[in-house]
């Protein structure tokens, strides 16, 4: 089971993922129970909220974090991912930006299964809004944080931050 487990929390659940990468039949063979999977799934979840993540590891935490949730948003820990990255104290700006990209992601799942009502867009919009002007005036200035890991000068550059933003914010607004 310890090696089914490090297969499923690998692949975040994803039988596709598996399969592509030959792992599929072997995580098959080993007959895990859903109750099991869903025991997994809800560990992960639950260190994710525990820990305290910087930088690309915090991103990437996020991103499989994220592809844990239940695509039919049953999940009791939906509304709190979507918002995450808006909520989360001592992240970056880097880090949010690109987190961001994630929630909006996520939403469109949601909303493409009919999982995600208007009246929930129009609350997060305005969270979302008063974020974007935080960070554009950062950029502004040129004080946008970015997490020491990333390589890049991801965000550097003020001009580039107003189109981000911009094209997230539409993105939304066309959900």
């Amino acid at each position: 089971m310890e090696r089914a487990k490090e297969l499923f929390l690998y692949y975040c659940g994803n039988q596709y993922y598996m399969d592509l990468d030959g792992d599929g039949d072997e995580y098959r063979s080993y007959r895990v129970p859903k109750d099991k999977e869903e025991e997994w799934r809800r560990e992960y979840l639950d260190e994710f909220f525990r820990q305290e993540r910087h930088g690309k590891e915090a991103l990437g935490s996020y991103a499989n974090a994220v592809h844990f949730l239940k695509s039919d948003r049953s999940d009791e820990d939906a509304d709190r991912f979507l918002y995450y990255p808006l909520r989360t104290k001592g992240l970056d700006d880097a880090t949010v930006l690109f987190m961001l990209r994630h929630s909006y992601r996520l939403a469109e799942k949601w909303m493409k299964k009919k999982k995600f009502p208007e009246e929930e867009k129009k609350a997060y919009l305005p969270v979302l809004d008063e974020y974007i002007r935080e960070v554009q005036k950062r950029a502004e200035e040129g004080t946008v944080t970015r997490a020491e890991d990333y390589v890049l000068q991801e965000f550097a550059d003020p001009a580039y931050v107003a189109v981000y933003l911009k094209e997230l914010r539409q993105d939304w607004e066309r959900l």
